[in-house]
């Protein structure tokens, strides 16, 4: 009877979920993808910006009708709306705010649909469709897009994020003053720093027409959270933004003819979305290598092509053709990667197996 009960009470409870995972799945991903995202366009609504919310809404829209779509002609059964909602409110948040709704929505539409038709699904495709959406939309209307509000004078001064923020064109918080001056008493004055007023504004809301390079802080904390909890590989982002920085820092006013050695790197991370496409695009699904060596070449190359695309920043649309380039780019690399697993088979695994069996024969 004893026994009976040890072995009644050792058993484990059956459960509904018998797996566990090593990494998070892709489901947990998107819901978390999605819960992170979501204080992007609370804070859109609490300022008021309804157009982007707008614009945000149609694209969501047009990426659940081209997911129904696709599954009209592929004839399978059952809709999976997480997947098309996260994918059409990133799109939807690298629209311009002042873009049409109805054309955003048609855009939206047509390259989502021929997207899964011809290079597969969220975590199947190798081309990240949110990239290729935006810069179809440049395409057919250039205009759309904000322009640079800088001049070659003021990139070539020693802080250029400052000249945005004394021009008005970063609109200052009301509180920014305060904050900074709190800093500047407590925290910078150990390191003899003085941070003028304005870059506080810059992190929280930089006034940009596109939604995704405004919260830069939200951004910041998103990738707090996903990095920690191993939702996101922190490998990619770390090395393209370090690279991509000192990039900026000592080779920038070389091209611009600049203060030596003094490119503005505030001003490259805090616009042109750098931070949220880092973050959301440059890791895409199906889209980087499987090797941390892999993982690395991707992170530099990304790096290279985004400082000699967007340069010190202040682009529309530098970084997601940096991100259709890499698609093309991490293809090679996939193969290469490709070769040496076969490689390893052929030449490692195949002599063992072949070895155990002789000896099993003996």
């Amino acid at each position: 009877m004893k026994i009976n009960n040890i072995f009644k009470y050792s058993q484990p409870a059956p459960s509904l979920k018998p797996y566990i995972y090593i990494t998070p799945s892709i489901g947990t991903v998107r819901k978390c993808l999605l819960v992170l995202l979501i204080p992007q366009l609370v804070m859109l609504g609490v300022t008021h910006t309804y157009s982007a919310l707008f614009v945000i809404l149609a694209a969501v829209l047009a990426s659940i009708g081209a997911e129904v779509l696709s599954l009209l002609y592929q004839k399978e059964k059952g809709i999976e709306i997480m997947s098309p909602l996260v994918q059409g409110i990133i799109t939807g948040m690298l629209f311009p705010q002042t873009f049409s709704p109805v054309v955003a929505f048609i855009i939206t539409l047509c390259v989502m649909t021929l997207g899964k038709y011809f290079f597969g699904g969220f975590a199947s495709s190798w081309i990240t469709v949110p990239a290729l959406t935006i810069v179809t939309a440049y395409v057919l209307n250039v205009n759309a897009f904000p322009a640079i509000p800088l001049g070659l004078e003021d990139v070539q001064s020693r802080n250029a994020a400052l000249i945005l923020i004394q021009n008005g064109s970063i609109p200052m918080l009301e509180v920014d003053p305060a904050i900074t001056g709190f800093f500047n008493k407590t925290v910078f004055r150990l390191f003899g720093i003085v941070v003028p007023d304005g870059y506080v504004s810059l992190l929280w809301d930089n006034g940009s027409l596109i939604p995704a390079f405004r919260f830069n802080f939200i951004t910041l904390i998103s990738s707090i959270i996903l990095i920690s909890s191993d939702m996101v590989d922190f490998v990619i982002p770390f090395i393209f933004i370090v690279l991509y920085s000192l990039l900026v820092r000592f080779l920038g006013p070389l091209v611009v003819h600049g203060v030596p050695m003094q490119g503005d790197m505030i001003l490259a991370l805090m616009t042109s979305g750098t931070l949220f496409s880092s973050l959301y695009l440059l890791q895409w699904y199906g889209t980087v290598p499987i090797s941390r060596t892999g993982k690395c070449v991707y992170a530099v190359i990304a790096a290279i092509l985004a400082f000699l695309i967007m340069g010190y920043g202040m682009s529309s649309v530098g970084y997601v053709c940096v991100i259709l380039m890499m698609n093309v780019i991490s293809t090679v690399i996939q193969g290469i990667e490709s070769q040496k697993v076969r490689k390893n088979i052929e030449t490692v695994l195949v002599p063992r197996i072949s070895s155990f069996q002789e000896a099993g024969n003996v």
